[in-house]
């Protein structure tokens, strides 16, 4: 950073809350939150880059950025002397932007960990409504079915597949991140033996959600319930490959959440479509499902349209991420959700450059 915390010590900081439509037009809640949390102490500039050009903007004020639209470049950078921090709810920067942040020690916060919880509960709600098909009992009993006589009496489930409680099952977890790792939690609280697959943990993250490492092959040949919670990166892309699809136990439930790139989606849909698989899903191969597509309706499949993260409470908790590491930067701490270089190349395959010796925390 090329001044210190003087510089704000006769002026209050001035933030940039950018927006291409997304909080003006749909989350105004988000930026009333940003606004409620920030202006107390800070002034806020709002520009809408549909109207107005980034490359307008009086850098040399600017002490911190709220990047809900537009791109940041190298010269904006250069150019903003009085620039602490960057926030964001994802990582959409610009590979070029975050080397030139890096470079000046200016760390770029991203606001995704909020989304966890949300994502996470609607997870172990699909894991519960497909051991126990409620959306199915739920149609047949509002479309005039009288679903109340059950021919094995005290056993309402399909014996064919993964069934009943979640306790005593073995729950397999791809990624034990902030999603994968509430999962991984609950369902051990709830009785699971919990095994999980992330090469970029650490033994002490494992142990912190309760789950046991172990390779892809005994997790998939060992899983009743395979949970599959990374993200849609190139590290993971197609990491459930067709082996490891096929050597899933005949019966077991998938879930999948987040993204469904990290799995062989066509070896995954031959195997449900053949009733050797159930499915719980809130994301797919292709989305939205094609009318007409044969998972639609099937006994063993449970829908739902990409909704797990769109939550009221999901955007706030991102806000406040954003809000609080702003303001703890601008107070002279380190930020406590910071996109390192080290991370970036796990979700992007990409080596971080030689010249970041940092650890993208700034300072």
């Amino acid at each position: 950073m090329s001044q210190g915390m003087n510089d704000l010590t006769s002026r209050r900081p001035v933030v940039l809350l950018t927006d291409d439509g997304l909080l003006s037009e749909f989350w105004a809640f988000l930026r009333e939150r940003l606004e409620q949390r920030l202006s107390p102490t800070c002034d806020i500039r709002y520009l809408d880059v549909r109207e107005s050009d980034l490359a307008a903007v009086d850098w040399a004020d600017i002490d911190a950025v709220a990047l809900f639209g537009g791109d940041l470049t190298q010269d904006m950078i250069t150019a903003a002397t009085r620039l602490k921090v960057v926030a964001s709810e994802t990582d959409t920067c610009g590979i070029e932007a975050m080397d030139a942040l890096w470079d000046a020690g200016i760390p770029f916060v991203e606001g995704t960990p909020g989304w966890g919880q949300s994502v996470a509960e609607c997870g172990l709600s699909l894991i519960l409504c497909g051991l126990r098909r409620i959306p199915q009992w739920h149609h047949e009993v509002i479309t005039g079915f009288r679903p109340w006589d059950y021919p094995y009496v005290q056993f309402c489930d399909d014996p064919r597949f993964a069934n009943g409680t979640v306790a005593g099952k073995t729950v397999g977890i791809i990624g034990v991140g902030e999603i994968g790792g509430r999962i991984a939690s609950w369902c051990a609280t709830l009785g699971a033996t919990v095994l999980a697959y992330d090469p970029f943990r650490s033994p002490q993250r494992f142990a912190e959600v309760s789950a046991e490492p172990v390779d892809l092959d005994r997790l998939v040949r060992d899983s009743e319930i395979l949970v599959v919670a990374a993200p849609d990166t190139p590290s993971v892309t197609g990491v459930v490959d067709r082996d490891h699809v096929f050597a899933l136990r005949q019966g077991a439930l998938v879930v999948t959440i987040t993204r469904a790139a990290a799995i062989d989606a066509a070896a995954l849909r031959e195997r449900v479509l053949a009733d050797e698989l159930a499915w719980a899903a809130d994301v797919y191969d292709v989305e939205p499902l094609p009318e007409g597509d044969p998972l639609i309706g099937r006994h063993n499949v449970v829908h739902l349209p990409h909704i797990a993260g769109r939550t009221r409470d999901a955007n706030i908790a991102v806000a406040d991420i954003v809000a609080d590491d702003i303001l703890r930067v601008l107070a002279g701490e380190q930020p406590r959700h910071p996109l390192t270089p080290q991370r970036l190349h796990v979700r992007l395959g990409r080596t971080p450059a030689a010249r970041h010796g940092r650890d993208g925390t700034g300072g």
